[in-house]
């Protein structure tokens, strides 16, 4: 019988690790309606109107950059992280920082047969329920879907 230890099989290490950290969110339906919870919403909405803009299209960026690492495909790699440096840029034109808006969590999930997927979200406390942390995905489901973004 063959042993495998975790330096053997780096992605099972990495797999491991993302479930312990997610162990205390909890994965549940979107918000009723496709909104977002209130907390979230007042954070959100306190911050410049240009990091609405900037949050949808980092997201959808780092999608299609997953999707292009995803496929090897080195051009539409090159192609999302430019979109990325272009976001920033736009927004330093606004003279503001991209730590001046809230970015919502993004993680590679591996998949069977070397693919990858992502998904993004903001991680609120759970302050009404047994968890730690909640998660919200992000885009909310009312906002823009990215199916054509997945590999």
């Amino acid at each position: 019988m063959r042993m495998s230890f975790p330096s053997t099989r780096p992605w099972l290490c990495w797999a491991s690790l993302l479930g312990l950290l997610l162990t205390g969110c909890r994965h549940g339906p979107a918000p009723a309606g496709g909104d977002i919870p209130a907390e979230l919403a007042a954070r959100l909405a306190a911050e410049p109107a240009a990091c609405e803009d900037y949050r949808n299209h980092y997201v959808r960026a780092f999608h299609r950059h997953v999707a292009a690492m995803s496929r090897h495909d080195e051009a539409a790699r090159e192609r999302a992280r430019e979109a990325l440096r272009r976001l920033r840029r736009d927004l330093a034109g606004q003279g503001l920082d991209a730590d001046a808006c809230s970015r919502p969590r993004c993680i590679i999930e591996p998949l069977q047969g070397g693919k990858l997927d992502s998904w993004c979200g903001f991680r609120l406390p759970d302050r009404e329920g047994p968890n730690l942390y909640r998660w919200v995905a992000w885009p909310p489901p009312r906002g823009a879907a990215r199916t054509e973004e997945s590999p």
